[in-house]
C-alpha cells in the first residue's frame, strides 16, 4: 500500500517526461484514424518505458501492466485525435501539421497515461493487480471507443473497473471534477427532408410548398424539448443548417435539414425521437408534404457508476484536499465516447483543471487559443495511480 504522498511523489517525478512527450504529440496533431505519426511515437514511448502493448490494425494501441500480486483490474482510456485548427503563431512546440492542433488536450491526456504506466512499471515496491492503457482513435469524428469496446479487449483483459479523464480549462490546476449518474448527453443526428410539389411562385395553389411546411416543422421542432421534457430534466434539439429552393419565383419542392439530439437520459432519448417522427408525420399530412426522418445513432449518454465517481472523488480530496474534489452540479450536453466503455465495465469519467488561477481561465476546448497549463498533467498522473494503487473501493 503506498501513501497519499508517495503517489504524489511519484507523479511529480513523472512530470518531465510527461511535458517531453506531450510537446512531441503537439507537434504532430493527425485527424481520426489516420494518427500514423502519432501511433509511432506512443508505440516508441511504451517501447522506451518497457510496458507491453499491441497495436491493433484498426487504429487503437493496447498496453498492459501486470502486478506482482492479485488484485483488481484498473483499465484507463486517453484519446489521441486532433482538431481541424490552424494553430496561431508562437508556440514554440506548434503544430507542425497545417490545419490541424491539439485543440481539446488529447496530447496531455496520452502523455499523461503514457506516464502512468511508466509509473507502475517502476514502483518500488511493485502493485497489486494490472493495468491496461487504452489508447483511442478519432474521438473527435466517428468514435473509436465503440468498436475498441465492442473489440472484446475489456474481457479479455478481465478489467473489474474503467476510468477515463478529460482536461478541463474552466477549471483551475488542483482541481478536479465528476459526479455520480449522468455527466455527458446522449447524441444523435438528424436529417430531415422535405418534399412538396413545385410549381410558378404566382400560383401557389398548383403546388405544395416545401418551405412554408419546412418553417412549420422548423417551429413545431423547437416545441419538442419545451413542452415533452420536464424542466428538471436536461435535453437540447438544434436543427443546424436548412436549405431548399432554387429561385425568388419558384414554388420549393425540397428542403433538407440537419440537426442534433443531445438527452441525459436513455428513455428521454427514446421518447425525444418518437416525437420528432411523430411531429414529421402529422405536419407532412396537413401540409401534404411527404416528410423523411433519418436520425443516426451517435454516442450513447455517459453515465457514472455512483461509488466509482465517489471513489475519483474521495481519492482526489485525500491527495489535494476536499475543496479540489468537485461535484459537477449537472451533466454537460456535450458528448464524450468514453460512454461505450462504461458499458462494458462499471467506472467513472472525471475532469482535470488546467487553467493556472482563477484569474486566469483559459480559452475553451475546440478553440485555436486553447492553451492548457502542463501542470495539470502532474495532478492526472497522480489521479491515475491512486486509482490503481489504492486497495480501498468507495464509501457511499
Amino acid at each position: 500500500m503506498y501513501t497519499n504522498e508517495e503517489i504524489k511523489l511519484f507523479a511529480k517525478q513523472q512530470f518531465d517526461w510527461a511535458v517531453e512527450t506531450r510537446r512531441a504529440l503537439h507537434k504532430i496533431p493527425e485527424p481520426g484514424f489516420k494518427e500514423f505519426k502519432t501511433k509511432a511515437l506512443i508505440a516508441e514511448k511504451l517501447t522506451e518505458t518497457g510496458v507491453d502493448f499491441e497495436v491493433d490494425e484498426r487504429g487503437w494501441i493496447t498496453a498492459f501492466i501486470k502486478g506482482d500480486r492479485p488484485g483488481k483490474i484498473t483499465a484507463f482510456r486517453a484519446d489521441f485525435d486532433a482538431l481541424p485548427l490552424e494553430e496561431p503563431e508562437g508556440c514554440p512546440f506548434r503544430s507542425t501539421h497545417k490545419g490541424y492542433m491539439h485543440a481539446c488536450g488529447h496530447d496531455m491526456h496520452t502523455a499523461i497515461m503514457l506516464s502512468t504506466g511508466r509509473l507502475l512499471k517502476n514502483l518500488p515496491r511493485g502493485f497489486e493487480g494490472g493495468c491496461l492503457l487504452m489508447f483511442e482513435p478519432a474521438e473527435e469524428t466517428e468514435g473509436g471507443a465503440k468498436p475498441m469496446a465492442e473489440s472484446g479487449m475489456m474481457e479479455r483483459y478481465h478489467v473489474d473497473r474503467v476510468y477515463g479523464l478529460h482536461v478541463m480549462p474552466r477549471l483551475c490546476v488542483g482541481q478536479i471534477e465528476s459526479r455520480p449518474g449522468t455527466l455527458n448527453a446522449s447524441t444523435d443526428g438528424i436529417e430531415i427532408t422535405v418534399r412538396g410539389t413545385g410549381s410558378h411562385g404566382a400560383y401557389p395553389e398548383n403546388g405544395y410548398d416545401a418551405i412554408v411546411c419546412a418553417g412549420q416543422l422548423l417551429t413545431a421542432l423547437q416545441a419538442i424539448v419545451s413542452r415533452n421534457v420536464s424542466p428538471l430534466e436536461s435535453a437540447v434539439l438544434t436543427i443546424g443548417t436548412i436549405k431548399g429552393g432554387t429561385a425568388s419565383n419558384i414554388i420549393c419542392d425540397e428542403v433538407k435539414m440537419t440537426g442534433t439530439l443531445r438527452s441525459a437520459d436513455n428513455i428521454l432519448r427514446s421518447k425525444l425521437k418518437n416525437r420528432i417522427q411523430e411531429t414529421c408525420n402529422g405536419l407532412g399530412a396537413a401540409y401534404r408534404c411527404k416528410i423523411e426522418a433519418n436520425i443516426t445513432e451517435g454516442y450513447s449518454a455517459l453515465i457514472n457508476t455512483p461509488e466509482h465517481a465517489m471513489r475519483v472523488l474521495e481519492i482526489a480530496g485525500e491527495l489535494f484536499g476536499r475543496e479540489n474534489a468537485l461535484v459537477k452540479d449537472a451533466p454537460s450536453m456535450g458528448a464524450e465516447d468514453f460512454s461505450f466503455f462504461l458499458d462494458r465495465a462499471p467506472g467513472a469519467f472525471f475532469h482535470v483543471g488546467c487553467s493556472s488561477d482563477i484569474e486566469h481561465i483559459g480559452a475553451p476546448l475546440h478553440s485555436r487559443d486553447f492553451n492548457p497549463d502542463e501542470r495539470a498533467m502532474e495532478y492526472g498522473i497522480a489521479m491515475e495511480a491512486a486509482l490503481v494503487l489504492k486497495i480501498k473501493e468507495a464509501t457511499t
